[in-house]
């Protein structure tokens, strides 16, 4: 079991310090008849063993079953809070830990408990208020320490978050979580050298931490040292499979090696964890592509216009595949939602029109781009070019327009429509010689040389196609 920094970073060893209190020649009670007399070294064994499986709710039920006076004992009721905090049964945990409270009131044990909850129920005051009075009443208190290091970190605020993190480690080297942050914080002030050590330090403490694997792992990637980050994340997923991050960090690692099939395995792995989070559908949504899994490409895209519909970089490529298979009413509802989050994107407005043209509705394309004109600059070419979809004349002074344009890739990028027109309203032969310009770009960065590129080979066959006729006939 690993209790991280958002839960409770004393339950471990307070079940260890329950060991050690058992063991304390001290009247016991009278054993009961039952099933299994109770036993304090039983109790705190069953318990462990049930931690470790992260059964909380068992454990939980564990507390029921010890008699009086050990069920009112202070040291049984903080590892039954710590373990109420770590099933996330902030209700319950509450109302104990203000109990304990009202009765040691300066405790620091206790208040540090107070902040701990306070954070998981968002509440980043209450959660301060109680740090700062633990280390007032014990000021080396390592995990108070760290809790406001972690908080300064989580702000950003790296050069404090450091200090404090310092202190909590002088105050209890062993206290990995405080490693961890410090290792973080050097991280992100691109101090790599003073990462690793923190958390290689961290490590030989904590060997079965997964995290700290996974966060030395980003430490070597940084460092372009790929070959041990891919063997830290390995080492990491085999200690906890369980976790998204881990499988989201290898496939990026994968990924950056080139080993393109791989990496989709282990971004499919990540999400067979979490299906709810769009990142690894990001990641994966573009190898598919790469790999010619078109089918599951659009999936993966659609999933993440679900999950994160502002990411209109998701819309337009949904609405690319999905031209490219000739679905234009999906494709035209993806180029829509990618406008939605990018108006002052002319490219998703004439995709959702030409859509609209490939439905045969004719009338709803004009009426839309009629609109979407009045949004525009009437001095600039996309004006001019995306009028053109309503007029339908003026063709040779766009072409103009768009010839005279310097940026190369915008000017390409604008061909596309113009090539669209003719192949839809004039000349095939037009428009394939405006396709062969689009593609002619050595490095493109527009989509529209893809949807070129399809274009091309579409009137290639249609070419073909009617060659075969005619020698039939």
């Amino acid at each position: 079991m690993r209790i991280t920094g958002k839960t409770v970073w004393i339950l471990p060893s307070a079940v260890s310090l329950f060991f050690l209190f058992s063991c304390v020649s001290v009247d016991q009670p009278a054993p009961t008849k039952g099933p299994t007399e109770y036993s304090r070294i039983q109790f705190g064994t069953e318990l462990n063993g049930l931690l470790e499986e992260n059964r909380f709710n068992d454990a939980i039920e564990l507390f029921s079953h010890v008699p009086e006076p050990d069920a009112s004992d202070p040291a049984i009721l903080r590892l039954k809070l710590a373990v109420l905090i770590s099933a996330q049964n902030f209700e319950e945990a509450t109302i104990l830990a203000n109990n304990l409270e009202s009765a040691t009131p300066n405790d620091p044990d206790i208040l540090y408990f107070q902040a701990v909850l306070s954070g998981a129920q968002g509440n980043p005051k209450g959660r301060t208020k109680y740090l700062n009075k633990v280390i007032q009443l014990k000021p080396d208190h390592s995990l108070a320490l760290a809790g406001v290091g972690l908080d300064l970190l989580a702000r950003k605020n790296y050069k404090q978050a450091k200090e404090w993190l310092v202190k909590a480690v002088s105050a209890n080297p062993k206290n990995t979580d405080a490693l961890l942050g410090l290792g973080r914080a050097y991280y992100m002030d691109n101090d790599l050298t003073k990462a690793e050590d923190m958390l290689s330090l961290a490590i030989s403490q904590d060997p079965q931490h997964s995290v700290l694997w996974a966060e030395r792992a980003r430490v070597y990637s940084e460092n372009g040292n790929r070959p041990k980050a891919l063997e830290d994340i390995q080492k990491a997923i085999a200690l906890d499979k369980t976790v998204y991050g881990h499988w989201l960090d290898y496939g990026t690692y994968l990924m950056s090696m080139g080993r393109q099939k791989p990496s989709r395995d282990a971004f499919t792995e990540a999400l067979k964890i979490d299906p709810e989070q769009y990142i690894a559908y990001i990641y994966r949504a573009g190898l598919n592509d790469d790999l010619g899994d078109t089918k599951a490409a659009i999936s993966d895209y659609q999933n993440i216009v679900r999950l994160y519909p502002q990411y209109y970089f998701a819309a337009e490529s949904l609405g690319i595949l999905l031209w490219g298979q000739g679905d234009y009413a999906g494709s035209s509802e993806a180029f829509l939602q990618a406008l939605t989050y990018n108006a002052k994107n002319t490219s998703y407005a004439l995709m959702y029109t030409l859509c609209l043209y490939q439905e045969n509705r004719p009338d709803d394309a004009k009426n839309f781009m009629s609109k979407y004109l009045t949004t525009l600059d009437r001095t600039t070419t996309e004006y001019f070019l995306c009028r053109l979809f309503v007029d339908k004349s003026g063709d040779a002074d766009v072409l103009n327009r768009i010839m005279r344009e310097k940026n190369i890739n915008n000017r390409n990028r604008m061909l596309f429509y113009s090539a669209m027109y003719y192949e839809l309203f004039q000349s095939t032969s037009i428009a394939q010689k405006y396709y062969l310009e689009v593609v002619s770009v050595p490095v493109p960065n527009f989509f529209e040389y893809r949807l070129s590129q399809w274009a091309l080979s579409n009137l290639e066959s249609a070419v073909q196609k009617s060659n075969k006729k005619d020698i039939k006939g």
